[in-house]
């Protein structure tokens, strides 16, 4: 018997999202479904979910860790150098490989594919983002040799490639989350938009909505619009090659009842273009990097800083930390509301 909770099958994927966002979602047991309910095993309590228990089909797989399906491979020190955590979109594994492991990558890549049996390539870091479009180099190290592949989130279908495009599985939450306020009619202005999740995720919840989806990178925006098409939301999404800093200015005036900024560094750059484009009552959701801690309060204060700059008031209406970035660094969103 497996601890399960219980959802309507129309919250199933939802559910299934916010369980692994938590960290409590078991995915050693098949999921199931009757008539009108999804079972999802799960590792422990999750706050407002009541737990029931079912009988639940195992996963068949030989291992249950990259550290267990690499035992007998690698020495007991190289073992606890294997990074544990990495990314898996669609069917391809990003992972990191420490400067000591680096002759042992195919080792380890087929490790990640033993255990994650529906991860098809498995690619290695090769340095930071950067560039103009925020890439990041990839190595294919296993299994097929691509970096192109099909990602579905609450219900939107995206084709990435994420040795061309910027794309982050681990903001899923917040493009619900914004999803989930969104209006009937709203006009929402997304910065770069990449490959578009969050219009596409937005377009899901609420089609009845006019998406600007600005972004500057060509491979993103071929894929975006490919992603438009994919998911039928040509009524709703129009993606748009070009420079915030150009694009507003000329078409987007006092336009945006909602603005989208989740530039993964320096976003705050553009709080201007963002006042520009806003309405009287526009919602604005801005990204920002800063200091564990001290992240929200230094967000907030270019936030004021640019309004004065613009000669428009605001008001706060939520902050929190969307991840951590590293042992001394943080991202956090500042949801805020301009007012005149």
């Amino acid at each position: 018997m497996a601890k399960c909770v219980k959802v309507e099958k129309k919250n199933g994927e939802a559910t299934r999202q916010k369980l692994i966002a938590a960290g409590a979602f078991d995915p050693s047991f098949v999921p199931e479904a009757d008539e009108k309910f999804v079972y999802f095993a799960v590792k422990k309590p999750v706050k407002g979910m009541k737990i029931v228990e079912r009988r639940l089909r195992s996963r068949e797989r030989k291992f249950r860790s990259i550290q267990e399906a690499l035992r007998g491979k690698l020495s007991e020190k190289e073992l606890e150098e294997v990074v544990r955590s990495f990314d898996v979109v669609g069917d391809v594994a990003i992972v990191e490989i420490p400067l000591g492991l680096q002759a042992k990558e195919k080792l380890i890549a087929e490790a990640v594919m033993e255990v994650h049996r529906n991860v098809k390539a498995v690619a290695r870091k090769m340095g930071p983002m950067e560039g103009e479009f925020r890439v990041r180099k990839l190595k294919v190290i296993a299994g097929e040799k691509r970096t192109e592949t099909l990602y579905r989130e609450h219900g939107a279908m995206m084709r990435i490639d994420l040795a061309k495009a910027y794309f982050s599985p681990r903001l899923a939450f917040e493009r619900k989350r914004i999803a989930e306020q969104v209006g009937k009619g709203e006009r929402i202005l997304a910065m770069f938009a990449g490959v578009g999740p969050f219009p596409l995720v937005i377009a899901r919840k609420q089609p009845n909505v006019e998406i600007a989806a600005v972004e500057l990178n060509p491979d993103a925006v071929r894929l975006m619009k490919e992603n438009v098409k994919l998911n039928h939301a040509e009524g709703s999404i129009k993606a748009i090659l070009g420079d915030v800093h150009e694009v507003v200015p000329m078409k987007f005036r006092g336009w945006a009842d909602r603005i989208l900024m989740p530039l993964p560094k320096g976003a705050h750059e553009f709080l201007g273009d963002a006042f520009l484009a806003a309405r009287k009552g526009c919602v604005v959701h801005f990204y920002h990097f800063g200091p564990v801690g001290k992240a929200a309060a230094e967000a907030k204060g270019m936030v004021r800083k640019a309004a004065r700059k613009a000669g428009r008031k605001v008001s706060f209406l939520e902050e929190r930390v969307v991840r951590p970035y590293s042992p001394q660094a943080e991202q956090v969103v500042v949801d805020f509301r301009v007012l005149d």
